[in-house]
Formats: C-alpha cells, sequence, structure tokens
C-alpha cells in the first residue's frame, strides 16, 4: 500500500537536510549523482509516533547500483538513525500490527540463501532470520494479530547460480533467455520467464512454519480481511 502522506513527509524532511548542509548554489555536477539518497516506502508504526523507510546510494567507486538500509524517523522529524547496516542490502520494512517487531527482507548471510525476512524485535537485540524460502521471495504482509505472514514466493530461477559468490570460471553459462509473450520483462523483477508462477503462503511465525492449506497460485498481492484475520484476499480482485 502506498502513502502518499508519508512519501511527502520523508521528501520534505530530506529536502530540509539537503539545504541545511548546502553551501553556496553551483551548478550540479556528475559527481554529485553519486552523493544523491534515495528515500522510498515509509512506513508509519502502529503508535504513529515513527516512520521507517529505505535509504539507497550509487556506490560510485565499484559502479554499482548500490546496498540499500532502513532507517527510522520520529514524526516530529526528531531522532532519524540507520536501522539496518550490512554488506547486502535491506528492504521492504513493515511494522507488525502490534508493535512488537520491525521486518524487512534481505539476502544478508543467514541459514537459508537469497531473499528472507528477518524480524527485528524494537526493544532491543540483533535482527533475526525469520524464513527459510527456497523460492524467489517477492513480497509479504503481516496478518492482522501479528501471528503470520502471507507470503509472495515465486518459482526458484533454474538458471541462478548455486553460490552467487563463487568465481565467474566456475558459474554455469546461462541458457538464452526465450520471448514467447509480448509482455516479457517488468522493473525490478527483470525478464519473466516462461513457466514460472508466483505463490501465496501463509506463514506462522511461532511455530516457522507453512500452512499447506493456504497455498493458492496467484499473480496478486495478498492483504488480510478485516473480518476474518486468517482469510486471506487478492489486492486486484
Amino acid at each position: 500500500m502506498k502513502h502518499p502522506i508519508l512519501s511527502g513527509l520523508i521528501a520534505c524532511i530530506a529536502s530540509a537536510a539537503v539545504a541545511s548542509a548546502q553551501g553556496a548554489k553551483r551548478p550540479l555536477s556528475l559527481d554529485d549523482l553519486g552523493r544523491l539518497k534515495d528515500v522510498r516506502d515509509p512506513q508509519c508504526a502502529p503508535d504513529g509516533k515513527s516512520i521507517a523507510f529505505v535509504v539507497s546510494q550509487i556506490d560510485v567507486k565499484e559502479d554499482k547500483p548500490g546496498t540499500s538500509h532502513i532507517w527510522s524517523i520520529g514524526t516530529d522529524g526528531q531522532n532519524e538513525r540507520q536501522i539496518t547496516s550490512s554488506t547486502e542490502s535491506e528492504s521492504a520494512p513493515r511494522f507488525s500490527p502490534d508493535g512488537r517487531y520491525l521486518s524487512f527482507s534481505s539476502s544478508r548471510p543467514g541459514k537459508a540463501k537469497g531473499s528472507q525476512v528477518w524480524l527485528l524485535d524494537r526493544s532491543g537485540g540483533e535482527a533475526y532470520q525469520l524464513t527459510e524460502v527456497k523460492g524467489r521471495l517477492q513480497g509479504y504482509e503481516w496478518s492482522p494479530d501479528s501471528k503470520r505472514l502471507a507470503l509472495v514466493v515465486g518459482d526458484p530461477d533454474p538458471d541462478a547460480p548455486d553460490d552467487a559468490n563463487a568465481a565467474p570460471a566456475a558459474r554455469k553459462t546461462p541458457k538464452p533467455i526465450v520471448i514467447d509473450r509480448y509482455k516479457y520483462k517488468q522493473d525490478i523483477q527483470g525478464y519473466l520467464l516462461s513457466g514460472l508462477h508466483t505463490y501465496i503462503y501463509l506463514f506462522d511465525i511461532a511455530s516457522k512454519t507453512f500452512d499447506e492449506g493456504t497455498t493458492r497460485r496467484s499473480t496478486c498481492f495478498p492483504a488480510f480481511s478485516a473480518s476474518a484475520i486468517t482469510r486471506l484476499k487478492s489486492s486486484c480482485s
């Protein structure tokens, strides 16, 4: 769900910070582009006192997109701080409805490879890997009772390397991409591979298990019914 008011608030705060640090006016240069920070995906805490958001910056030295991390700031514009920090990126911050946890997705090292949901107790402590998804985690949603997650998981990419950090010579040569439909590419996702599907899983946080009875194939993002916390509905239906 998008929050235009929160997005505007974050943009104003970021603009104020840039303006305060800016000296004499001068033309924009290419070097300035590498110093620009992208602020996105603001999420308001249940108590309405703080906002979590994602900050990313281009890695000019390595000529890469760089990494993104989770930041937090009070709704009064005070107490801005970085929440996560690792060699891998973190994104999709979400507060549990009871306000106890801040979750996010990341491919940082853990029990399972690839993008997983991580959980951070807001009362203190280190974030820990919650899920061990074998497919491509594309999104997730908290249940109203904070006991479950609806996970959007795509089929694993058959051509993905077993070890992304392996030397280029040790990796398998990827197969040619076959285009057999009009819409073959999507922003963020990349190529839409034929034969691969997306599923919605209901994940129990306490037992860390999937409810196989709720697994369903879908092309839309899930949402929980307000009247039945265990009932999933499609956001595009």
